[in-house]
């Protein structure tokens, strides 16, 4: 598969299947996302694979309670490492950095016909709590992955029009 097919297939899924994805076939997915660029190429960063049913139904309730997050094989938690750290622009390496890796992660997924979703809904100190996470570092996103119960087809995305989203040389309405 070409990024083209990857991307147009990758939706948010909240509706998976009741089957586990092998962790060689995680870890090669992580593998992934390891490739992505980084500040510096600092690569400040870890994921936790949450695959352990207590684990997944204590971060469900730290997200919201959303149904989905339980069904899913398994939950990403995409950690930076140094949340201080920001860029000569101001904005924090590691949120773009990990949003980068998750990405590559997401897409990859997609590949592999697996669903995957992006999950901002949840409570940072209550997740980092649950999963052990040191005080100075900061969970990006959380993003589940699994067989989706429908399958991911290429079709149109509802999207802005290009010429709502882009302007040339200044900034324009």
């Amino acid at each position: 598969m070409d990024v083209e097919k990857a991307i147009l297939k990758r939706r948010s899924v909240r509706s998976y299947k009741e089957k586990k994805i092998p962790q060689e076939k995680l870890e090669e997915i992580i593998n992934f996302g390891k490739m992505a660029p980084s500040a510096n190429n600092r690569q400040d960063w870890k994921f936790i694979l949450i695959t352990d049913e207590k684990k997944k139904e204590e971060i469900y309730k730290d997200a919201k309670k959303q149904s989905f997050i339980k069904e899913a094989s398994a939950i990403i938690a995409g950690i930076t490492t140094n949340p201080e750290d920001k860029m000569t622009c101001g904005i924090p390496a590691g949120i773009v950095d990990l949003s980068i890796a998750l990405d590559h992660i997401s897409l990859k997924a997609a590949e592999e016909g697996l669903g995957t979703c992006w999950i901002g809904a949840f409570h940072q100190e209550k997740a980092k709590n649950t999963l052990e996470i040191p005080e100075n570092h900061k969970i990006v996103a959380l993003m589940t992955i699994g067989y989706p119960k429908h399958s991911l087809s290429e079709k149109e995305k509802q999207r802005k029009n290009l010429k709502e989203i882009i302007s040339y040389n200044t900034f324009s309405e």
